[in-house]
């Protein structure tokens, strides 16, 4: 019953090529042909046999009921080479350019025919692609840029989903950088400034705190080259677009950042603290004007306010920072000699809270905004210290308490000896 219901599936997805424009399926060859693969595997060309090995070993879409000729044209069923090859029945060979981006979608912007084999994926690729720099530029002529087999390759094609595909989230990087980290291939290529587009992007988001949390940390949501530049509509994101793309996961900051003075006089926006690929993990380091600080590369001398506002901010959370770390180490040693300390650590839980909300207001560049907030801490610190030394005086009366007692039984069992030994005697 399972290979009758294989072969009924097998038509229905031949009859269905048959009327999609463009495809060209031999009428007289049965489903399952595909002689193609079977003559291209035992070639010697290593470049014309490995398609046809990739193809045949994993494919998502020979998986699916595809064959060579509904990319390539062709007869599938043909046993020379000349008939094969026959442009009358629709051989176009190897597409390249428009044409591969032509041939991809006429699969993949077909909303009835992707529903059948995967409603869940976007029927809009190519109408991206148009409009991405890849597509503009090969709509100009550029023959070198990437298209749909750079990405996801031609042959033994994956899921994205799959740990192996070239797209999938790990993997991502290095597939943009096969030819964005190559001087060679991007030998031409220049920035809007007419500067040469750097080749360095993949050395410097290896260093990130993104790339950290993604292949260390296994956290396939952290951001890579997708992420922020588009998958088919791949774009660099422009001076106004900056501050939205890293809002997209970064959106308290982003909120935060808007209303600062800084909005208006960053060209760059958030790159200008952070940079765009070898973002580091932010530190309190950054803010003020000490070495390590980022304000410093604007703003230094005693007259200058924005250095001030700077360096306060940076006390401000130091001071919080260290109130936090003190009444943490006290609230420890208590807890450790035996004293309830849930409600302390409940309220230091609440000061930490408040660092972070500091930390963030921050991004405001309004120490205004962050000194409430700081504030706020180091109240709740106080009230901690406070009854962190209730609890120590609690703990010296107790153990007061304690030495009392056990030098009045250490007393009655010295009185009791004496007494045994008098007794002892008289006997």
């Amino acid at each position: 019953m399972s290979s009758v219901t294989s072969v009924v599936e097998r038509l229905a997805i031949t009859a269905l090529l048959l009327l999609l424009p463009g495809h060209v399926v031999a009428a007289d060859a049965p489903a399952t042909a595909n002689r193609c693969a079977t003559c291209h595997a035992t070639l010697a060309d290593s470049r014309l046999a490995k398609p046809a090995t990739l193809f045949s070993q994993q494919d998502v879409h020979r998986e699916s009921g595809f064959r060579c000729v509904d990319c390539h044209g062709g007869d599938a069923a043909a046993t020379g080479k000349v008939r094969a090859h026959d442009s009358a029945r629709g051989f176009k060979g190897v597409p390249a350019g428009q044409a591969q981006i032509a041939t991809c979608a006429r699969c993949h912007s077909d909303a009835k025919l992707m529903r059948r084999f995967s409603p869940r994926q976007r029927v809009d690729q190519a109408a991206e692609y148009v409009t991405s720099v890849h597509g503009k530029r090969l709509a100009s002529g550029d023959t070198r840029v990437a298209t749909c087999a750079n990405c996801h390759g031609a042959h033994g094609i994956r899921l994205v989903k799959d740990a192996k595909s070239p797209v999938f989230p790990t993997n991502v990087a290095g597939t943009c950088a096969t030819c964005h980290a190559s001087a060679t291939h991007m030998n031409g290529y220049t920035l809007d400034n007419g500067k040469p587009l750097p080749t360095t992007q993949l050395a410097d988001y290896q260093r990130s705190v993104h790339a950290a949390a993604l292949t260390k940390g296994h956290d396939l949501s952290a951001p890579t080259c997708n992420d922020c530049h588009g998958n088919h509509g791949a774009a660099p994101p422009g001076v106004g677009a900056v501050v939205n793309v890293c809002g997209t996961c970064h959106a308290v900051f982003a909120q935060k950042f808007d209303t600062s003075v800084h909005r208006q006089i960053f060209d760059k926006s958030c790159v200008e603290c952070h940079g765009n690929h070898a973002i580091a993990k932010p530190s309190d380091d950054m803010l003020g004007t000490g070495a390590n600080a980022i304000c410093g590369t604007c703003h230094s001398g005693p007259d200058d306010k924005g250095a001030a506002a700077a360096d306060g901010m940076r006390a401000a959370i130091e001071r919080l920072k260290a109130g936090i770390e003190g009444s943490g180490s006290l609230v420890a040693r208590v807890r450790n000699a035996g004293m309830e300390t849930s409600a302390q650590e409940i309220a230091l839980g609440t000061a930490r809270s408040q660092l972070t909300l500091a930390r963030t207001e921050m991004h405001a560049s309004d120490a205004a905004r962050l000194t409430p907030i700081v504030d706020d801490g180091l109240k709740i610190v106080a009230e901690v210290d406070r009854a962190g030394e209730r609890a120590v005086s609690e703990l010296r009366y107790r153990r007061r308490g304690l030495a009392l007692s056990l030098g009045a039984i250490l007393l009655v069992v010295v009185a009791l000896g004496l007494k045994i030994r008098q007794v002892d005697r008289r006997t």
